[in-house]
């Protein structure tokens, strides 16, 4: 397939930029225009059309060909939103920098990666035509020229590093297959969006926040003296049903409240399903709006915009929304949000969920790999037992509750069920009491929507029963925290089931790797010392536990995608794309004479077990409806 190097640039200025706007607002306002795009086609020296020319460019263009942009998921969207050209395979040397080189630098930004990789200097032209249309920068020649220089550099640069990484770096092959799906999902939106939903929902949240704020000041805040004060701002969150989040004093060494912006337990409240949390916290921190808002409102934002008509959409698009994912967004190539509006974290029951329509004529459906992650523990641990209670169709929560609370728990015995569920996923990797007792009244009120108390004695004894019972799980981990960091310090190939531990990086087997850069040992951890590697300008421990949930996570992630890489293959005569990737989850528009055939088609790709290891025990659940929501 031909590949196609394309870096468009654009008008932007002060108040009209990505700094201040998200990509599809700035990309279909009308203040949009475009000051040139540098082509390269293969090898071949880069070329420039002037932006007055990009639409013929674009009319001409053959869409047979492999487009290569760094940020591709902007790129490609500008390329269709406005001239209406979508290429048969889009790749993200981005995103491949972030699967290869994230474990070297925080920043991956062009000009870094071209540094990193030794490919020669990116240019700062564009600082010089900041608010200046195209017949603006090309008055001046010489600014021109430097404008035009600038482009070609950029398209260089892009082709480079695609070349080092891709071509002769060992990217995998099919990993372009699933860049491609990812980025598809916003440059080809699949959902319309229900503004009506969303600002119902938008106007409950704002009620929701005065109330939590009135009522705040009843139980004592008296503005923001005391919702600065650490004490009584402890005191709210327990009002609220939340244990304030703690960590060890570096000034004296003592416990104290975790309540800085830096603090990330206590950002994470930020997203806590109670939306009266997110307004505390919000409040403490100093924002204006809770999140769950400001996501409202860009969804609604971008719902409102009026999309152009182009010879792909004659029609123009009205009230979509694209779902912008991003490729390789953490260390174990799971995919992540992108744009702020976070796609991958609607909770069950969210009204952003529901607000996802399909076109009329069309229907959501949505399959769901089934507890993918404990199912890998236990087949990659050899917990054997338990495997076959997966394999069996067993109901392997309602079996460990019954152990942990002494009678014969079934689905009927919701809370007991549910805690047994909760020690299934959340003890496979080491989670010791203190953090599985905390987590239990959250994941309540998220999954269950009821608050529940749940002390440590508990929550002590459902690890221990865990550990005892699972005691393969628990040799895994001492063996990971042994022989695995031996392998990750000093090399020398240690093959464990599928995946190939060699020095600092454990090879997966689609040929992705997780990167464990300067693996060493210092002061601290429960012993006095600890692993610790650097990775996206961090510094993170390691342990056994830890390598077994990094492998998991990576290894789960692989199933998923190569399941929507073969359900593409088969449904693409179709025209059925996938629209929405979360975690562990495929979503699809599809027209409604489709629907059956492609429930079917999901079920058997995500209960298909892969050739590296055969004896692991998929399931899933598949669903379909109107909307997002209703699909699940």
């Amino acid at each position: 397939m031909k590949i196609v190097t394309l870096d468009i640039e654009s008008f932007y200025s002060k108040d009209y930029s990505l700094r201040k706007m998200t990509p599809p607002e700035y990309i279909l306002s009308p203040l949009f225009e475009s000051t040139g795009l540098a082509v390269k086609e293969g090898d071949a020296p880069a070329y420039w059309v002037d932006g007055d020319d990009v639409q013929r460019y674009f009319d001409q263009a053959d869409e047979n060909v492999m487009s290569i942009s760094h940020n591709s998921l902007f790129d490609n969207c500008v390329f269709a939103w406005r001239y209406g050209w979508v290429p048969k395979l889009m790749c993200d040397t981005l995103g491949v920098s972030r699967a290869m080189l994230r474990k070297d630098s925080k920043s991956l930004a062009l000009a870094k990666v071209a540094e990193l990789l030794n490919l020669g200097t990116k240019g700062h032209n564009l600082a010089n035509v900041i608010g200046m249309r195209n017949h603006e920068i090309k008055a001046y020649p010489d600014l021109h020229r430097k404008h035009i220089e600038y482009g070609l550099n950029d398209a260089e640069l892009c082709y480079g590093i695609f070349k080092k990484l891709v071509i002769e770096g060992g990217f995998p092959k099919i990993e372009l297959a699933v860049m491609d799906a990812v980025i598809r999902c916003a440059v080809e939106p699949r959902f319309k969006v229900n503004l009506d939903v969303l600002r119902a929902s938008l106007h409950t949240i704002k009620q929701e926040k005065e109330n939590t704020l009135a009522q705040s000041m009843l139980l004592g805040a008296e503005g923001k003296k005391t919702l600065m004060s650490n004490d009584a701002f402890a005191g709210l969150l327990r009002q609220h049903g939340v244990e304030p989040p703690v960590k060890i004093s570096a000034t004296t060494g003592k416990l104290a409240y975790a309540f800085s912006k830096q603090d990330q337990d206590f950002i994470d409240l930020l997203e806590h399903p109670n939306t009266a949390i997110q307004t505390l916290v919000a409040a403490r921190m100093g924002h204006k709006s809770t999140i769950e808002e400001s996501r409202h409102e860009r969804f609604i934002a971008i719902g409102s915009l009026e999309w152009p008509k182009t010879r792909r959409n004659p029609g123009g698009y009205t009230q979509a929304m694209p779902m912008p994912i991003r490729y390789a967004g953490a260390h174990t190539h799971r995919l992540s949000g992108d744009w702020k509006l976070n796609v991958q974290n609607m909770g069950r029951g969210s009204p952003l969920r529901e607000s996802l329509e399909a076109p009329e004529g069309y229907v959501v459906v949505a399959g769901d790999e089934s507890q993918v992650e404990a199912r890998f523990v236990v087949t990659l641990c050899g917990q054997e037992d338990v495997r076959m209670q997966f394999q069996l169709g067993q109901d392997v929560y309602s079996i460990f509750a019954s152990d942990l609370f002494g009678f014969i728990v079934t689905k009927n015995n919701k809370i007991e069920r549910f805690i047994g569920k909760q020690c299934i996923l959340g003890l496979g990797f080491g989670l010791g009491p203190d953090k599985f007792t905390k987590s239990i009244p959250l994941l309540a009120w998220n999954q269950l929507k009821m608050r529940l108390e749940y002390s440590l004695e508990e929550g002590t004894h459902a690890v221990n029963l865990y550990r005892t019972k699972n005691h393969a799980v628990k040799a895994t981990w001492k063996l990971l925290n042994g022989q695995g960091i031996n392998a990750l310090t000093g090399g020398g190939d240690w093959q464990w089931g599928p995946v190939l531990f060699t020095k600092e990086e454990i090879v997966l087997p689609d040929g992705n790797k997780l990167y464990y850069k300067n693996l060493r040992q210092r002061p601290g951890g429960r012993f006095g010392m600890e692993w610790v590697f650097d990775y996206d300008g961090m510094t993170k421990s390691l342990y056994g536990g830890k390598i077994l949930e990094n492998v998991v996570q990576a290894l789960a992630r692989i199933v998923t995608m190569q399941a929507a890489v073969r359900i593409k293959a088969r449904l693409i005569q179709l025209g059925i794309e996938l629209a929405l990737q979360v975690h562990d989850e495929l979503v699809f528009v599809v027209k409604k004479e489709y629907e059956a055939v492609v429930r079917k088609l999901l079920e058997h790709e995500l209960r298909r077990r892969p050739d590296w290891l055969p004896n692991l025990p998929l399931d899933c659940e598949v669903g379909s409806g109107p909307n997002y929501g209703e699909a699940k």
